[in-house]
């Protein structure tokens, strides 16, 4: 098992050739402000290059919301790829306002080469085999809204090409805690994500600390003030053999 760590993330990444198309998707200068803001606590250098996509790729970002994630890929990927970009039904039942956010980022940031759905996260599909799928801070909610989440590592698994890859980023949650905590405090424990996704058919080809913060304590919600943006957060990547 890989474990990359923060400080020495860098000099591994100069010599992937993934790192130069995600820097320059982070510096494209006609990203979105709002976007923009959140790279310090995102980290998408060290993330994406992590996942390893790369020009021409066939990707799926899951819970696009806000589109931070899709609208690096779709940059990275360039005309040749594609990125689907999809939307959890289950939270539009709970939260319909929700429904909005996505529809706005395309407003104002139009690309042609995303194609956006609402799914059901237990029955996804795509039109062709994927090269990697990302799922970033959403985990947790599969949890609270019912999914199956068997189904969906499954669906996940069976959508991407041999040797695709499955990125799953949360925010931490002690290894005690229950299901009201991931919708109380919208956290996961770890220890719950890695054999649930094992059990798909997956590999644990990588984790990183570059989202890790110690200080967090682990015991507030995510949304808290202080807290937004700064929580202690795994990150996995899985792979299809």
């Amino acid at each position: 098992m890989k474990k990359l760590v923060l400080a020495a993330a860098f000099a591994a990444f100069s010599i992937n050739p993934a790192f130069a198309g995600v820097a320059d998707a982070v510096g494209d200068t006609t990203r979105l402000e709002d976007h923009k803001v959140r790279d310090g606590d995102r980290k998408p250098e060290a993330i994406l290059t992590l996942a390893g996509v790369k020009k021409g790729g066939k990707v799926a970002d899951l819970a696009a919301g806000s589109g931070y994630y899709t609208a690096l890929l779709s940059r990275i990927v360039g005309e040749a790829g594609k990125v689907y970009a999809v939307d959890p039904t289950r939270i539009f039942e709970a939260f319909p306002n929700a429904s909005k956010t996505f529809p706005a980022y395309l407003e104002k940031d139009p690309r042609d080469n995303i194609e956006y759905s609402v799914q059901k996260f237990d029955e996804l599909s795509f039109g062709e085999p994927l090269d990697a799928i990302v799922m970033g801070l959403y985990y947790h909610d599969t949890v609270w809204t019912g999914a199956d989440r068997t189904a969906m590592n499954k669906a996940i698994f069976d959508a991407l090409k041999p040797g695709g890859v499955y990125l799953v980023i949360d925010h931490n949650a002690a290894a005690d805690a229950d299901e009201a905590v991931t919708k109380d405090l919208h956290r996961m424990t770890p220890g719950v994500v890695k054999p649930e996704v094992l059990a798909a058919g997956f590999s644990l080809a990588a984790q990183s600390d570059a989202l890790a913060n110690p200080e967090d304590q682990l015991t507030e919600s995510v949304f808290a003030d202080g807290v937004r943006g700064k929580t202690d957060r795994f990150v996995y990547l899985f792979r299809k053999p």
